[in-house]
């Protein structure tokens, strides 16, 4: 990806995180009637606050999250941030921001909840298709 790729991406997701927190939680366009948090991680390699608009999943009263990067072929910058510094928060609705601490679910409890992803959100499955890496799931533990 490309720095302009990234320039653009940027401009995207902050136009969702106003519009998140403008709308208690509420996005419209690619993400509308989607559940979507606000993940606030801490950068790898940079040390920052990273804000990234995040579909999650609730399944069995767990909140997870997909590394899908839409089938890319590379996980997002967010899973990086998170195997590095676990600790993060996110906001949910128009909660305030609450603490939690993401943990990476091991292969075999990824491919058995990986299916109730694709169940709420079957684009899900086509994004699997698209890549030969393991997408990777998180899931985000009150702390």
């Amino acid at each position: 990806m490309g720095e302009d790729d990234l320039s653009g991406e940027r401009d995207f997701n902050q136009r969702n995180i106003d519009e998140f927190r403008a709308n208690g939680g509420k996005v419209g366009g690619q993400f509308e009637g989607f559940p979507l948090l606000l993940l606030t991680s801490t950068g790898a390699k940079s040390g920052q606050p990273r804000v990234t608009p995040t579909a999650y999943f609730e399944i069995d009263g767990r909140i997870y999250i997909v590394g899908s990067a839409a089938g890319r072929d590379s996980d997002p910058a967010w899973a990086f941030n998170l195997r590095a510094h676990p600790e993060a928060s996110v906001e949910i609705g128009t909660d305030p921001p609450r603490p939690v601490a993401a943990r990476e679910l091991p292969r075999a409890e990824r491919d058995a909840i990986y299916p109730a992803v694709v169940e709420q959100a079957p684009g899900f499955a086509e994004y699997e298709k698209r890549t030969d890496r393991v997408i990777p799931v998180f899931e985000l533990v009150p702390a």
